[in-house]
């Protein structure tokens, strides 16, 4: 599978863009797909990109070179305040599946996938277009894969750090600004002062920083992370870092760097998780900072505002946009009938390939005859729905589920072939196979999977489906696991 992330950042824009879609990299990474990010930036970012299979060039004006890149692509990202709409609708009409972040309503985009993850986006009023699939709201912010899973944060009875962080450029050249307020009116803070690559400004910085400031220089993921989670509070541009800092659980006080950033602030303030101080361009900003943090010294607030930032994001937005944008790539390309004998030579070829045996309960390899006999009574037991799945109108795989009536439920096996393996199918077709089932068996309650304790990626595939671990178990002497999922649960 061919997937694009276009995007653009830099010293003059900043790397928010970068941040998000590396993001959305790392998930399609987690199925087993590798995209290719491809930049619109200057040497300020190549360092973001070293282990990522990636390029930098305009592609804004080498639209040739683009276009040539990405025809016949299966999946292309667009993350830019930059581009016009012509762009977007070649990028719509040359690939097979477009997606488009969006912030502001700033184009009436093309046909394809419109993605807002901002607080309250579901109320901005987008559109209703034929052709435009929209995901909008928290569930949808995207985040590194650092933030995906956090521990719970501790928050302490007095205020004793805050971070300070605008982003990789500080392009409004506030750190300074707040960092000289800091020090003259909080001596005795602890300040945790973020400096990203694209920092003009770090002399200036560094003239200001007393006993009590630690000057943090271009932090990793992990990094800030660690960071956020030593902070009592947070000082912040209105952009990507904001949602970062609200899974953790950092009560914030936010400045808008860009008028895209008004109404992600404006929508943070509303459900009681950032302070809202302003545009960067306000008189009055530091004074405003400083009744912001007084008003933070409540414990018993700061603990609301992490619990409201932690409650908003939860990690899963990542996950949630990969499954959504691959089921509908999938949904007109991936079909389930049930199974014949006709099928007894393409499932005979993939029971007997290596890794399917592998993660089989039993090892050996299958016999012919045996296995002849085995599909003629799976195929005329009224408790065994089997179906067959064909991408592309070719065998792919299969998917069997065998009802015990007595307990409500039905345990699930899928196996697929191996050159569509590591394309994110399984869970969309899990999720399409429980509904073949459940318009045949509506007294089947929950579907179990029994798996290997060792396969990792069946196990990603499950959870991604919506199943939970359920058990430990001893299957035919192998060790396993028991995932299950009542049948009503939205997968997540």
């Amino acid at each position: 599978m061919k997937v694009f992330i276009l995007t653009e950042g830099g010293k003059d824009i900043g790397i928010g863009h970068i941040t998000r879609c590396t993001s959305i990299y790392q998930a399609f990474e987690e199925v087993g797909i590798r995209p290719e990010l491809v930049v619109n930036g200057d040497e300020t970012v190549r360092d973001l990109l070293k282990d990522k299979n990636s390029r930098v060039f305009d592609w804004l004006d080498d639209r040739e070179r683009l276009f040539a890149a990405v025809r016949n692509a299966d999946i292309v990202f667009i993350d830019s305040y930059l581009a016009d709409y012509d762009l977007y609708e070649k990028i719509s009409n040359i690939t097979g599946t477009g997606v488009y972040f969006d912030d502001n309503i700033r184009i009436k985009y093309p046909k394809g996938v419109v993605l807002n993850g901002a607080v309250f986006a579901e109320r901005m009023p987008y559109p209703n277009r034929k052709g435009v699939t929209y995901l909008l709201g928290g569930q949808y912010t995207p985040l590194r894969r650092e933030f995906w899973e956090v521990p719970e944060k501790s928050i302490g009875d007095n205020l004793e750090t805050t971070m300070v962080t605008f982003g990789g450029a500080d392009i409004r050249n506030l750190t300074p600004k707040v960092l000289k307020l800091l020090v003259n009116a909080y001596p005795r803070l602890l300040k945790k002062v973020i400096i990203g690559r694209g920092f003009q400004n770090i002399a200036e910085i560094e003239k200001l920083k007393g006993n009590y400031t630690e000057l943090i220089y271009y932090p990793n993921a992990f990094e800030m992370k660690r960071i956020m989670l030593e902070s009592d509070i947070a000082i912040s541009a209105g952009g990507q870092t904001l949602y970062e800092l609200a899974r953790i659980g950092v009560p914030s006080i936010a400045v808008a760097v860009a008028d895209n950033q008004l109404t992600n602030i404006y929508g943070w303030e509303q459900v009681g998780f950032a302070e809202r101080v302003g545009a960067s361009t306000d008189e009055e900003l530091t004074g405003r900072i400083r009744q912001k943090i007084e008003l933070l010294e409540d414990n018993e607030l700061r603990q609301c505002k992490s619990k409201v930032g932690r409650k908003v994001i939860d990690g899963a937005g990542c996950s949630r946009i990969i499954e959504e944008v691959l089921s509908g790539f999938y949904n007109d390309r991936i079909v389930l009938r049930k199974a014949t004998q006709a099928d007894a030579q393409h499932l005979f070829n993939l029971a007997n390939e290596d890794t399917v045996r592998k993660n089989s309960f039993s090892l050996g390899k299958i016999d012919w005859e045996h296995h002849l006999r085995w599909l003629d009574q799976k195929l005329t037991d009224g408790n065994c729905l089997f179906l067959i799945v064909e991408h592309l109108g070719k065998f792919a795989g299969q998917v069997r589920f065998d009802v015990i009536s007595t307990e409500e439920e039905a345990v699930i096996s899928i196996s697929l072939e191996k050159s569509i393996r590591g394309l994110g199918f399984s869970p969309f077709v899990i999720n399409r196979s429980i509904e073949k089932l459940l318009d045949t068996r509506r007294d089947v309650k929950f579907v179990k999977a029994h798996i290997i304790e060792g396969n990792i990626t069946s196990i990603k595939a499950f959870e991604r489906a919506g199943f939970k671990f359920s058990k430990h178990t001893l299957i035919s002497g192998r060790q396993s696991v028991v995932y299950e999922r009542a049948v009503k649960d939205e997968p997540e």
